[in-house]
């Protein structure tokens, strides 16, 4: 994999520049693929918001944009396990479902592996760091930019059904994702100007559907929040200047798989780099588009449309 610096796009990118990370559970390490890209590209950030595990991502890259720093978040994500992100599995996850914690694994892994390799504290950290949550009893968007990294990260994580709420600050708090599955509108309120956009996109090529209960839920809700990054573009300040770096397309890789990892990161690498190496800066606008194509929804549209003309005909 190539990894070196090359002259600079952050000379002439509008500042504040923020690096904004989508959700995606496992997919999250197509980030780190795309942060190496970016890397040597030379676009260095001043702000980092990331929903659920891009929360993770920003907070580690929070501790320092450099080559050592994403060469050691690389490790990390190459070396994962399903295990080491979720808990009990089978009936274990059922009976959790069922009882009163609503959720089908335990939040404890998660836990470790953030205690494990992040600070304590946002002030911790050497860039500005935000982190969306959503509120349970609301369905507001939250962001959280201060206090308890840790604990605020396992909010902006909490899948539902897939792990409990987290109390912060007196308010159950769940997954960003809910609301803001990529937190541009957030970037935009901590007042980016460049927003450098890395959206895990979807597995849009899995040759079989998944088995177990949390398997099944996790690809639900990865299909339903890849559907907000439609649209996203057209409701932003039109003077903000927008990079959506690409998702690697075909990809085959389930959100609940973590065994990838390093496949991942270099389809992410690979993907950023031929991206970045043909962007021609014009000045302020948007460069790139969320993971759309040959889009199901639109096909089943057409059909649909056609279906009264066909029942008149009966």
């Amino acid at each position: 994999m190539r990894f070196k610096r090359n002259n600079s796009l952050s000379e002439i990118l509008p500042r504040p520049v923020a690096f904004v990370f989508s959700g995606g559970t496992s997919l999250g390490a197509v980030q780190v693929g795309m942060l190496m890209g970016v890397f040597e590209a030379n676009i260095v950030p001043d702000l980092l918001v990331g929903t659920s595990v891009g929360a993770i991502n920003a907070a580690s890259v929070g501790q320092g944009f450099t080559k050592s720093r994403l060469q050691h978040l690389a490790s990390i994500w190459s070396g994962l396990k399903t295990s080491d992100v979720f808990g009990r599995t089978g009936l274990k996850s059922a009976l959790s479902l069922l009882s009163g914690r609503g959720a089908l694994s335990s939040a404890d892994n998660l836990l470790r592996l953030l205690e494990t390799h992040l600070p304590n504290s946002h002030s911790d950290l050497v860039i500005q760091t935000a982190v969306v949550a959503t509120e349970f009893l609301t369905g507001s968007p939250v962001i959280l930019a201060k206090g308890d990294l840790v604990l605020n990260i396992l909010a902006s994580s909490a899948i539902p059904m897939i792990f409990p709420p987290v109390t912060v600050g007196g308010r159950q708090l769940v997954d960003g994702g809910v609301v803001a599955h990529v937190p541009l509108a957030q970037a935009e309120m901590l007042g980016a100007q460049t927003m450098v956009v890395f959206d895990v996109g979807y597995p849009c090529k899995l040759s079989k559907l998944p088995k177990g209960p949390k398997e099944k839920a996790l690809h639900f809700i990865t299909l339903m929040l890849h559907r907000q990054s439609f649209g996203l573009l057209s409701v932003l300040n039109p003077n903000l200047t927008v990079i959506y770096l690409p998702a690697p397309c075909p990809l085959d890789v389930p959100a609940y798989d973590f065994s990838q990892g390093s496949r991942l990161i270099s389809a992410g690498f690979e993907s950023a780099h031929s991206f970045l190496a043909e962007l021609s800066f014009t000045g302020r606008g948007i460069y790139g588009n969320p993971h759309v194509h040959d889009d199901p929804m639109h096909i089943s549209m057409e059909v649909e449309s056609s279906m009264p003309r066909l029942l008149l005909l009966h």
